[in-house]
């Protein structure tokens, strides 16, 4: 979704004081509001100029007026938050830039993923920052990286399996700056008919997400995946027949079948671990890739490439030039769509640190479920490079969560408990972090 900033005076709810000017709206308990220190860093963190006023929740969704440019929450009980959240929706739809500043403790991580995990569900989740603080003080010491408005949805809504039907859907969340400027960047691609694009970033990134969204974007045919790691056996007929088809009676004993291109129609075919272009891959792809048309195994008709064809590939740039002869890497023709490490998109790292624990939380029985973090654990996580992005930090997650409610039966998970799953699960150094990709 896109935004013009068209604001006009609203009239506020608190009294006759005029808030046109009114930069920042924070609301907190009264106990929360009462702290002189929380106030006076909030206010060293606005730009010069800017008017900060403080509140009270109000009880009444109805008595929320959203009259400024930003409206934080500090340390409310995330449950209590749909009021705000669909007022700020709202003003968003009527052309406001309006954004919503969630501000959290690590005790009430649990409580934010199971309310990012039903406003996604339900659609509702956009115009949201998210800070994950120990102190009000700590809140303004972070707050003046979250005045930057987002453009996009904060989720992408996908299938957990694509192709079949009536798939679960799991949620992707972009909060962060740079996952946000590369959603519009995908956005613009398939709006504007840029049709062949390689998506790189390391394991576990979101790729596979991000590319079902240019397909979402994109609004035709089908979504077709195919890994060619997985399915590359150095067979030419065999690739030949997974991405082109083959007609009835093209072997002993064939009946036709509609490769990946016909599947998709004018779709999308993903071509995933695209570092296995090669080979048999790149002679079935070089005429499709030079000419648009194909051929099915066995037929004596070409038929048209009709499909956005989407690489994706954990491995570096210099190591994808460096697989294939330089005729054979130039013929994919993609624009390069770099996705930005998980250690670099702290905002998106807090979303999914609170769903994937709420997600374990609610399958406990007879276990008690810990409600969060500690500081010292939230910090051994905002700090590790995370090779494996969000991959390799829901490992680290089960990791620590199970040794929690095992161990010490705490009600927040411990720095020592997140140190071992890192150990176990994100290791500093390994072989293989040098051919991934990085950015």
């Amino acid at each position: 979704m896109f935004f013009k900033d068209n604001r006009k005076p609203v009239e506020s709810s608190w009294g006759s004081e005029a808030t046109s000017g009114l930069y920042l709206r924070v609301f907190g308990d009264r106990l929360v509001m009462a702290g002189g220190d929380a106030a006076d860093a909030i206010r060293k963190s606005l730009p010069e100029s800017r008017r900060v006023d403080f509140s009270v929740l109000p009880e009444k969704a109805d008595a929320i007026r959203i009259d400024s440019d930003f409206v934080m929450t500090m340390f409310i009980d995330p449950a209590q938050l749909d009021g705000i959240a669909d007022k700020v929706l709202l003003a968003r739809q009527n052309g406001k830039t309006a954004t919503l500043i969630i501000a959290i403790s690590g005790t009430q991580l649990v409580s934010l993923g199971k309310w990012l995990d039903r406003r996604a569900s339900d659609g509702k989740l956009g115009g949201i920052r998210l800070i994950l603080a120990h102190d009000s003080v700590d809140v303004g010491e972070q707050l003046s990286k979250r005045l930057q408005h987002p453009t996009e949805a904060n989720v992408i809504r996908m299938p957990v399996t694509t192709e079949i039907e009536n798939s679960a859907f799991k949620s992707f969340f972009v909060f962060s700056p740079e996952l946000q400027a590369l959603v519009a960047r995908i956005r613009g691609f398939a709006l504007n008919g840029v049709t062949r694009a390689c998506l790189l970033g390391g394991p576990g990134s979101g790729k596979t997400t991000l590319a079902y969204y240019y397909y979402l974007v994109r609004d035709k045919g089908r979504f077709v995946s195919i890994n060619l790691s997985a399915e590359n056996t150095g067979d030419k007929s065999a690739i030949k027949s997974l991405l082109c088809g083959h007609v009835s009676g093209a072997f002993p004993g064939a009946g036709a079948r509609t490769g990946a291109f016909t599947h998709a129609r004018d779709g999308v075919t993903f071509l995933d671990e695209s570092h296995g272009v090669k080979g048999a891959v790149m002679e079935v792809l070089m005429e499709a890739l030079d000419n648009g048309q194909y051929l099915p195994f066995g037929a004596s008709a070409k038929q048209q490439l009709d499909c956005a064809l989407l690489f994706a590939s954990n491995r570096s740039w210099e190591h994808l030039q460096n697989a294939v002869n330089l005729d054979e890497f130039t013929r994919m023709g993609a624009a390069i769509l770099q996705v930005p490490e998980l250690a670099k998109r702290e905002e998106d790292m807090i979303a999914v640190v609170a769903t994937a624990l709420a997600r374990l939380g609610s399958k406990c029985t007879t276990w008690t479920a810990p409600t969060g973090l500690s500081r010292e654990a939230w910090a051994r996580i905002r700090d590790c490079r995370w090779h494996g992005n969000i991959r390799g930090l829901i490992r680290v997650l089960e990791s620590a969560f199970v040794d929690t409610t095992t161990g010490s039966g705490s009600s927040l998970i411990q720095a020592h408990e997140v140190e071992q799953g890192i150990e176990l699960w994100e290791p500093k150094s390994h072989h293989s972090h040098q051919i991934y990709a990085t950015n």
